[in-house]
């Protein structure tokens, strides 16, 4: 484990409410090539903070990694509502970009 990671536990296990926090850690764990760690944080973000976009790009990337085809389509379909309804134009479109390699 990354010295990077192990500080981000920790800011986690301080302050798990903060959205930034467990998106950091999913990120170390997906530059590991750890995925169903990422995946977990991910999801977790997710049900906590619906409307933290990024969350929705990594978690469907993780899931084709993990060969989910159909639960990525979803989550690309899911966070490209949530970033129209937030005025995220520009993450929209490079996740309907992503769907649209998919489909």
């Amino acid at each position: 484990m990354s010295e990077r990671l192990k500080s981000l536990i920790e800011l986690y296990k301080k302050d798990p409410s903060d959205s930034f926090v467990p998106y950091g850690i999913a990120l170390e764990y997906i530059s590991a090539e750890d995925y169903r760690e990422a995946e977990k944080y991910l999801n977790e973000i997710i049900a906590n903070d619906p409307n933290y976009v990024p969350a929705y790009m990594q978690l469907a990337q993780v899931k084709e990694n993990l060969n989910k085809i159909e639960d990525a389509k979803d989550t690309y379909r899911n966070g490209i509502k949530i970033a129209k309804k937030n005025g995220e134009l520009k993450t929209a479109s490079e996740m309907e970009e992503f769907l649209n390699e998919l489909e």
